[in-house]
């Protein structure tokens, strides 16, 4: 049996956390329902500080019947945890419960006003306090990754959770050290594991893989990768990850990550890098003769991981190289089912130079344009 995986969205929280981002809470809505129709299970919409910034969104999504779970963040080191967790309960949120646990945060006395021992405690009230609520609780701990383990293990074993976040928080794991972390976790106790990776080092997305193989059954994703400094796990990148080389399912429709991509594009003001996977423009597009020659001549998968229209792509092919590219145009020739003179076949090449990317439809209209 396909293993399915849990993906939250986490796209509005993080990206909340950009420098100059502002979504319009039309753009909100819309995004929700987008991820809804595309099959995303559930999607933060809390910030740190509380549940309150939520309502609105949650009650859009009660009201048009949405399938989609909010979740919100609910702090326990604060004196507003008990106000939060009452809205979650009326706006029908679940909630994960924040707290520190690494020397480096609960140093910052300030702002989060407890010590090692007082993790567990805290955590146990706010989290009891919410199943009273009928509110689903699960237990948030901040930067797990860089936690003293034996601390880390002992409070997993206190829980009574309905599941545990596992943050890399400031994306300081390898994946072979997240997969250890999450098999002691596991040796630890049986409460399902949402791992959440940010990507300060480039790791995020194969840290999320590494947790997710180890045993972890939900990741968090943002669409484009986005988050506080250099981003999370990329939702596009997860989706076709897990379903093209684990084997696992998400539940998600592939053929939108494109559409999703560029929408979150428009809604935050942030355009995707060109070469950024599953979504950057130029990720299915093809230079080098040999390449050309493959793909258009019916062998794509020699130089593509798989089918563009999986993700809602279309391959495009440039002509820009210093190299002679006669060669690169028999796949079309034989398709269009024309023979074009030498200086026919050369006003061609020297047309096709003159833009960078064409799809296969361009290049044979053009061909029998230049033939007739």
């Amino acid at each position: 049996m396909t293993r399915t995986i849990i993906l939250r969205d986490t796209t509005l929280r993080e990206g909340a956390q950009i420098p100059g981002v502002r979504v319009a809470d039309a753009d909100k809505q819309r995004f929700v329902a987008l991820l809804d129709e595309m099959g995303v299970p559930e999607i933060e919409i809390g910030l740190p500080d509380g549940v309150n910034a939520c309502a609105d969104l949650s009650r859009f999504i009660r009201q048009h019947r949405l399938r989609i779970q909010p979740t919100g963040l609910v702090p326990c080191y604060g004196n507003r945890w008990r106000q939060q967790v009452d809205l979650a309960a009326d706006c029908g949120l679940r909630v994960d419960v924040l707290v520190p646990t690494s020397d480096c945060l609960l140093r910052e006395t300030d702002h989060y006003r407890m010590s090692a021992d007082e993790i567990v405690p805290r955590l146990s009230e706010t989290i009891a306090y919410a199943k009273n609520r009928r509110v689903p609780a699960g237990a948030a701990l901040m930067d797990a990754g860089r936690a003293p383990r034996e601390r880390l293990l002992d409070i997993v074993r206190k829980l009574n959770a309905e599941r545990l976040v596992i943050y890399d928080s400031v994306g300081t794991l390898l994946p072979w050290q997240m997969s250890a972390l999450i098999n002691d976790i596991r040796q630890a106790m049986t409460t399902p594991i949402l791992v959440h990776c940010h990507n300060d080092h480039g790791m995020a997305t194969a840290n999320t893989l590494a947790a997710l193989n180890a045993g972890a059954v939900a990741a968090d994703v943002a669409v484009n990768g986005l988050g506080g400094r250099a981003g999370n796990a990329a939702l596009e990148e997860v989706v076709m990850a897990l379903e093209n080389l684990c084997g696992f399912s998400t539940g998600v429709d592939t053929r939108r990550l494109r559409e999703l991509s560029a929408f979150v594009e428009r809604m935050t003001g942030l355009a995707n890098s060109p070469l950024k996977p599953i979504a950057g423009r130029y990720c299915f597009a093809h230079a080098p003769v040999m390449h050309i020659r493959c793909i258009a001549g019916g062998n794509p998968e020699a130089f593509e991981p798989f089918d563009p229209q999986l993700v809602g792509a279309e391959r495009t092919y440039g002509f820009g190289l210093p190299v002679d590219y006669t060669g690169a145009l028999e796949p079309f020739l034989r398709k269009s089912g024309v023979t074009l003179s030498p200086a026919q076949t050369q006003i061609l090449l020297d047309k096709l130079r003159g833009k960078p990317d064409w799809s296969e439809e361009q290049i044979l209209k053009l061909i029998h344009d230049i033939h007739s």
